[in-house]
């Protein structure tokens, strides 16, 4: 049986997306052109491969059985029209991640000459939202994050390269010095990353491994606003290292080692794993951008020319005066708040 490319890729788009419109705009087609497509597929095959639930589209059993064997075969016809001599950089990238890794790892090649002959395009994008649109053939590179103690499910059609390792670091308000301990914050308000996120998660484990019972005095998405949080006295939290920043200036950072942390890595489809290899391999050596110094703010295209400076050992530093207070980098964002 032949199937038509154009007929698979609509199919998967909205047994990705949950609706014919979704899936149009994914696409670039109209509704009713999604949903021909959809038709034409399910009469070639003699069967319904959808369910209605609610207003949104899932697959059927015929459905879910199509939609492994249907991306493989999209796979294979990307591949089929790749050359069959030795990979070449691809002209253009689309890269979608969070903000913290985009800031970190996919900066850094944004400087002129930095990826070669490749232009890249940036999107800002929760794990999930990434993951789902590198299956579809949305980007190319996915940027994701695995905890520690929480292993993720890897397809066999993705490729998972590791590009940093990031640490997680207990954070308290500037009262406390740089030796605070786990211990001595057990009767301190905690803040949270967010509300049912990977990092909270990752808190909890922390937490509950040093036998403390937290009390929770905010849950906040924004890394910008829980670290301003912490800085006001509100509570304590502990997130990885690459979303401190310029934060250290009015912040904790403990010396303790939470022997905790998360990977990050760049995952492609298989199909074009070769020829991003080199990119990859580029972002992975690439270094995070340094806190900026109160009142400045610096240019996008400097990240990664210079190596962070580690933050002394001397006393806490206590929070700056409004006027004075220090300026975070500005982020490259296409998208809702990452984690």
């Amino acid at each position: 049986m032949d199937f038509d490319t154009a007929r698979l890729r609509a199919f998967v788009q909205v047994a990705e997306r949950g609706t014919v419109a979704a899936a149009a705009a994914a696409l670039g087609y109209t509704a009713p052109a999604v949903s021909q497509q959809v038709a034409k597929l399910e009469a070639q095959l003699g069967a319904p491969l959808f369910d209605r639930y609610g207003g949104r589209l899932r697959p059927s059993a015929r459905g879910r059985a199509l939609l492994p064997v249907a991306l493989q075969l999209l796979d294979l016809a990307d591949r089929a029209t790749a050359p069959v001599t030795a990979p070449a950089p691809p002209a253009h990238v689309v890269i979608a991640g969070f903000a913290s890794a985009l800031r970190s790892v996919v900066v850094p090649l944004l400087a002129p000459g930095a990826a070669g002959v490749t232009t890249i395009e940036v999107r800002e994008a929760e794990d999930d939202d990434a993951l789902r649109d590198l299956r579809l053939g949305q980007i190319d590179v996915a940027i994701v994050q695995e905890y520690d103690g929480a292993p993720t499910a890897r397809p066999a059609r993705l490729d998972y390269t590791p590009l940093r390792r990031d640490r997680l670091r207990l954070l308290a308000p500037p009262a406390f010095g740089p030796r605070v301990r786990l211990a001595d914050l057990a009767d301190v308000g905690w803040l949270v990353n967010g509300a049912g996120t990977r990092c909270e998660a990752a808190t909890q484990r922390v937490l509950r491994a040093a036998g403390i019972r937290p009390r929770i005095t905010g849950r906040v998405g924004d890394n910008e606003t829980l670290l301003a949080l912490v800085a006001a006295g509100h509570g304590a939290t502990i997130a990885p290292e690459l979303v401190i920043g310029a934060a250290r200036a009015t912040v904790t950072v403990a010396d303790v080692d939470l022997g905790a942390g998360r990977t990050i890595y760049g995952v492609t489809r298989a199909a074009a794993a070769e020829e991003l290899r080199p990119l990859l391999a580029l972002a992975a050596e690439a270094k995070a951008e340094p806190p900026a110094a109160p009142g400045r703010r610096p240019s996008a295209l400097s990240a990664g020319r210079r190596r962070a400076a580690p933050r002394g050992s001397g006393p806490a530093a206590a929070a700056p005066p409004p006027s004075s207070a220090p300026t975070t980098p500005r982020r490259r964002t296409a998208g809702p708040p990452a984690r």
